[in-house]
């Protein structure tokens, strides 16, 4: 079982088309995904195609109701665990690995901009985590406190930057890949504009399987397969 957790510090950046992006690369590829939702806002769960409701995942973290089932999404393959505005406060009594069933290959989670809380509950499930901002100042400066605190992890997971909305056009989006990629000693991806992707989404439909974004996505991909291929399932 792959798990890789999406984390953006700052709301815009493109965490949550990653997370769907990438969960319905996979499912495309006959693998059974799960798609969790933890951020109260419940932007995965309403591209999906579901109510934003997450009582029921809030209650089974909390450790006061049963596990719940999956709801499953349009896309064969691809189930989700909604997300909603009653995680906000959620205190962690079970962990993320204890609600997803055994006959799951992927687990993606989607985690909130700016709630602790709920990032590390993901990153203690998490075999990768993938940190995504913009390539500006600010973005920069929050994925590199995440970048920070997911080193500090024992076992650590995996972890990649992931550079959203990049213009090849511009010259400092050229460049900025390999400049943060020796700044941080990590790979660092870019997740190009691509306007079929922003009509998908758009128009709550799932992300496109071709195109830039999809290929960048592919990458992504390719590179957690390879990295977790053979890494040490971490003790929970």
């Amino acid at each position: 079982m792959i798990r890789v957790a999406v984390m953006g510090r700052k709301g815009g950046v493109g965490k949550t088309t990653m997370a769907l992006a990438l969960a319905a690369h996979w499912a495309r590829t006959d693998m059974r995904v799960l798609l969790v939702d933890l951020d109260p806002q419940g932007s995965a769960t309403l591209a999906a195609g579901a109510v934003p409701d997450g009582a029921a995942l809030a209650g089974a973290i909390a450790g006061l109701t049963p596990v719940p089932v999956p709801v499953q999404t349009d896309l064969p393959g691809l189930d989700l665990l909604p997300g909603g505005a009653e995680l906000e406060g959620v205190t962690a009594v079970r962990a993320i690995t204890e609600l997803v069933p055994a006959e799951v290959d992927v687990v993606i989670i989607d985690c909130p901009p700016g709630h602790s809380a709920l990032d590390r509950l993901a990153a203690d499930a998490a075999d990768a985590v993938l940190v995504c901002c913009e390539a500006h100042r600010l973005a920069i400066a929050g994925a590199a406190r995440a970048i920070e605190e997911i080193r500090g992890r024992n076992p650590a997971p995996a972890c990649a930057l992931v550079l959203g909305r990049l213009d090849d056009r511009r010259a400092l989006d050229r460049t900025a890949p390999e400049l943060l990629a020796g700044a941080f000693g990590l790979p660092v991806f870019p997740m190009r504009q691509d306007s079929t992707l922003a009509l998908a989404m758009n128009a709550g439909a799932m992300p496109p399987t071709h195109g830039r974004a999809a290929d960048d996505v592919a990458a992504v991909a390719g590179w957690l397969n390879l990295k977790l291929k053979h890494r040490p399932t971490p003790k929970r």
